[in-house]
């Protein structure tokens, strides 16, 4: 029979928008294009307004609209519930009703979706998205009947007339259609954006996904899993698989249930990549059909994919220009890097920097061309994160890495992830990835890193020390400024030798994902064995610093005269006059040689030139070695090292006695071991670095010295403020440029950026004036970061922002800093547990609390805002949680 007001989503003949609604429109433009729609049929605007006038709702409507117009926003609601509930007991049109349930009845299905169409959603510049009811698991007429008139209520909720009220609507002349489809019994479901809703960009297809029906997504009670992909061609970008709790589900009654999702399951992927493929290209496909970018809503069931809407996304923002799209992150250099750069820095950074970077390139077979590795903003260096994001996409397998857990609960972080996991091609430097010759090299590669040996390691190390110690040991003062010039350059060039070993460096340290897995497939292991097994390794020189800062303590411990002296409030000019008029006082000035000479080169911001190191700031050891000597009778961590070294190792045993196979055992040996040293020969290769630039220093503290003599600098300390291809031309006298007033710009500006804190994180370009800072929530009692060493440790907070300050960690007390570099390990020698705001898996400060066996937790963001010192918190270094107690 023919059906003239109710208009079928299969139907071919034309068919009025305006009678149907956008959103119903857009099944009947998807059903004639091919595309799998649910079966079913729209009852038009048509017949709704017919209700309201044989009803004599009309005259009332109009009154109401004035009413509610003039009443209290506070009485709005009640009027508007009363109205609705007079268009839902109003009797229907008994040839309407006998019209709606012939189709119903054709329609054959054992459940249906009843749902709202407005004849006003989805035009352009507005979406009535979530402003209208809809039903599901409609199994018989007379619920059927009641749900069209409830969609037909839905148009006066105080949402829905408050949005049109905003946007200037005639209440009015907005109409409201029905769509009735057989209800999908859906595996999994989701939506799609064909465009990036906050960018505006529209080259990735991005697919969100939970399972069972997607009303719980679409009202927030689960977090999707996320997946992006490449629209020119298909190819998956990035993917973030969520824990999904709940799921709707329609159970045999027919009813909708919602119930928890347990076990394996919630954490298992939505999609397989074949299914990502054809939802992205049926996107793709309703995008060109529509020539508009797409918000769709689909459905999976018994394996085939449905679609249940599709709707224009409204008010895209304008694409922002290629700067605005840069992402740019301080947190990779923070730990040694922290403060205002100075020129000097800067330009030893672009050779060292570039050296260390070209054979990452090299190895992937990709071109970065000019692109910047990082630049320099507010004066503190930060790395492109766009760039980086851009060579983990060359690599293999790269679209289901998922960054999130990495980001912990840094807010900055976090939002980098995102941006970068649904960053279009647009956004990324072409690298000109040749991957063909990529896959022909990988043979070499894998061949290359079995030549990653421990012992290899140890003669690199071997050379690299003789070198640094060849330079540490140079006494300046015997150098002319040409000699001082040539020096510099030689050092420099030394670090582009050192620095082709970075490969080694990172084919060691990949060993630790391997070694994770392992433990976590093979082992009965909770997440926290691969770190205990990195406890107490030893020859780790940062991590001897520490330690052997202990022991000098107890040297002076051991003599009442020493301890006097040292514990005397004089400062370390004076102190080593006094000692060295006893046998004891010499012995404690030999230790303390000692120390310095093997640990003198370290400081805060070490790779900073500018600043000044250990053995240059003996009373800041001073006042460390007398912190010390208070605690000796709380805490022993000489002994508590041995005792996690031999944890450790029983660990291990107990490891390879679990692995009956020889050849998993086998496995394990390996990768414990280049797990292992991989760490210490990371530590103990930046150590010899430092050293170098210790070296350096010096070159230029003398430089600076014999060229204030000549009085071409006005003071010693402005010849870090020259760059380093500047010095040979100032020393020959050849400079084209005003040498005092270029550094007197250049003080000033270093002057004015330290007094700017800007965010780890810079999206864009920075403007100090319009940056917005992410502020934490002061109030939350639980922070999430990243789980860097395991272990559990409930004790007393202490907050230091500076490891050069004044502020002494009682032993037990739990260190909350910043960050943390070499400059901070003798924090860590009386530390229970660590908490830092910015960090990662490989950061010096994750390497040496496992050294130590401390318990850490890392990208904590806000922690030093939010942590007062003197709290008590729980550190579980194991799930990655601080805990404020009290």
């Amino acid at each position: 029979m023919a059906h003239t007001r109710i208009v079928l989503l299969s139907a071919r003949q034309p068919v009025d928008e305006t009678d149907i609604g956008p959103k119903a429109m857009s099944l009947v433009r998807m059903s004639r294009s091919g595309l799998a729609v649910p079966a079913g049929f729209c009852i038009t605007a048509a017949v709704f307004h017919e209700h309201l006038e044989r009803n004599d709702l009309v005259d009332r409507l109009r009154s109401l609209v004035n009413e509610l117009a003039e009443a209290n926003p506070d009485n709005r609601g009640s009027l508007l519930s009363n109205l609705r509930q007079i268009i839902i007991e109003a009797p229907l049109v008994e040839q309407t009703r006998d019209e709606m349930e012939s189709l119903y009845r054709e329609l054959g299905a054992d459940r249906v979706a009843v749902r709202s169409s407005g004849t006003a959603e989805d035009l352009p510049g507005h979406s009535f998205a979530v402003q209208h009811d809809s039903f599901l698991g409609i199994t018989n007429i007379k619920d059927y009947i009641e749900a069209v008139r409830k969609c037909w209520a839905s148009l006066w909720t105080l949402r829905a007339y408050e949005y049109r009220q905003r946007n200037g609507f005639d209440h009015l002349k907005i109409g409201m259609a029905v769509i009735v489809q057989k209800l999908i019994d859906a595996d999994v479901s989701g939506v799609i954006f064909t465009a990036d809703p906050l960018t505006g960009a529209g080259g990735n297809v991005i697919i969100e996904a939970c399972f069972g029906l997607g009303e719980t997504l679409v009202s927030g009670k689960v977090t999707p899993d996320r997946f992006v992909i490449r629209k020119n061609k298909l190819k998956l970008w990035s993917r973030t698989i969520s824990k999904k709790k709940l799921e709707r589900i329609v159970n045999a009654d027919g009813l909708v249930d919602e119930h928890a999702i347990e076990g394996e399951r919630s954490t298992s992927p939505t999609l397989d990549k074949r299914k990502m493929k054809l939802l992205a290209g049926l996107a793709i496909k309703i995008e060109t059909e529509f020539d508009q970018a797409q918000d769709i809503e689909w459905a999976i069931s018994g394996g085939k994919i449905y679609l249940l809407q599709s709707r224009p996304i409204t008010a895209l923002p304008p694409e922002k220009t290629w700067e605005d799209r840069q992402i740019w992150c301080g947190s990779p250099v923070r730990e040694v890097m922290p403060d205002v750069v100075t020129p000097v820095t800067v330009s030893m950074l672009e050779g060292m920097l570039a050296g260390f970077f070209d054979p990452i390139f090299r190895l992937l077979c990709v071109d970065r061309g000019d692109h910047p590795a990082f630049d320099v903003i507010a004066g503190r260096v930060y790395f492109n994160a766009n760039l980086w994001a851009a060579v983990i996409g060359c690599m293999p397998g790269s679209g289901i890495f998922d960054g999130t857990t990495f980001a912990g609960g840094h807010r900055g972080l976090q939002e980098v992830t995102r941006r970068l996991q649904i960053a279009t091609e647009e956004d990324l430097p072409d690298l000109k990835h040749k991957k063909i010759r990529f896959i022909l090299k990988l043979p070499l590669i894998i061949a290359g890193s079995l030549r990653n040996t421990p012992a290899r390691g140890r003669r690199i190390l071997e050379q690299i020390g003789a070198e640094a110690d060849k330079w540490y040991r140079l006494d300046v003062t015997t150098l002319s400024c040409e000699q001082i010039t040539e020096s510099l350059e030689l050092i420099v060039n030394q670090f582009e030798e050192l620095l082709s070993h970075v490969l080694y460096l990172f084919g060691m340290i990949s060993a630790y994902p391997i070694l994770h897995w392992i433990c976590t497939k093979w082992l009965p292991d909770d997440g926290s064995c691969a770190m205990q097994l990195l406890a107490g390794v030893g020859d780790m020189t940062d991590a001897v610093a520490g330690l052997d800062l202990w022991r000098l303590a107890a040297v002076a411990d051991k003599s009442n005269e020493v301890k006097g002296i040292i514990l005397s409030d004089d400062q370390w000019d004076t102190l080593k006059g006094k000692l060295a008029e006893s046998d004891s006082g010499k012995g404690f000035l030999k230790s303390w040689r000692d120390f310095m000479h093997n640990h003198g080169h370290h400081c805060r911001g070490e790779i900073e030139l500018y600043n000044r190191r250990w053995f240059e700031t003996p009373d800041y050891i001073l006042k460390l070695v007398r912190g010390y000597m208070f605690q000796f009778d709380r805490i022993d961590p000489i002994r508590n090292h041995a005792e996690r070294a031999e944890q450790r190792r029983q660990l291990e045993q107990q490891c390879r006695r679990q692995l009956r196979n020889p050849i998993k055992r086998l496995i394990f040996n390996r990768y414990l071991v280049h797990s292992q040293q991989g760490w210490v020969f990371r530590e103990n290769v930046k150590s010899e670095v430092v050293k170098l630039l210790t070296a350096m220093r010096r070159l230029l503290l003398e430089l600076g010295r014999k060229l204030t003599e000549r009085q071409v600098l006005a003071e010693q300390d402005d010849i870090f403020f020259l760059r380093l291809d500047e010095m040979s031309p100032v020393v020959q006298g050849s400079a084209t440029f005003d040498i005092r007033r270029v550094i007197a710009d250049r003080r000033t500006e270093y002057d004015k950026n330290s007094l700017i804190a800007p965010p780890d994180v810079i999206f864009g370009k920075f403007d100090p004036d319009t940056c917005i800072y992410p502020e934490p929530d002061e109030n939350t009692e639980v922070l999430n970061g990243l789980a860097v060493s395991p272990g559990i440790v409930t004790g007393k907070a202490r907050v230091i922002l500076r490891a050069d300050s004044d502020e002494h960690l009682l032993a037990g007390e739990i260190l909350v800093a910043p960050f943390t570099d070499p400059g901070w390990t003798p924090y860590f020698v009386p530390a229970a547990a660590i908490v830092m705001d910015e960090g990662g898996m490989i950061s010096h400060g994750s390497i040496i609390a496992r050294e130590y066996g401390i318990p850490a937790v890392v990208n904590v963001g806000g922690a030093t805002r939010i942590i007062k010192t003197g709290q008590t918190i729980c550190v579980d270094g194991n799930r990655g949680i601080v805990t404020i107690i009290e």
